[in-house]
């Protein structure tokens, strides 16, 4: 029984090994993926950290402060 899982396991990862990402021309064919330019170098500095979260809150709620009239169909009211 032991024998035929090990069978069965290298079969399937045969198959699917020859299955993904077929030679250049044939139909179906998936580029590698693009490699990585640099590594980033360790996380988040507290400055930057408080930059992002700062950024985050101008695209979330700006448009709450933000007095448009794009029509100019009288006051603006806040």
């Amino acid at each position: 029984m032991q024998s035929f899982t090990v069978i069965t396991n290298q079969t399937h990862q045969q198959l699917q090994h020859r299955f993904y990402r077929p030679g250049h021309g044939v139909f179906g064919h998936l580029p590698e993926p693009p490699k990585r330019v640099f590594e980033s170098q360790g996380g988040l500095t507290p400055e930057n950290a408080q930059r992002v979260h700062l950024i985050n809150a101008f695209r979330r709620y700006g448009y709450l402060e933000a007095q448009l009239n794009p029509l100019d169909l009288g006051e603006v009211e806040k």
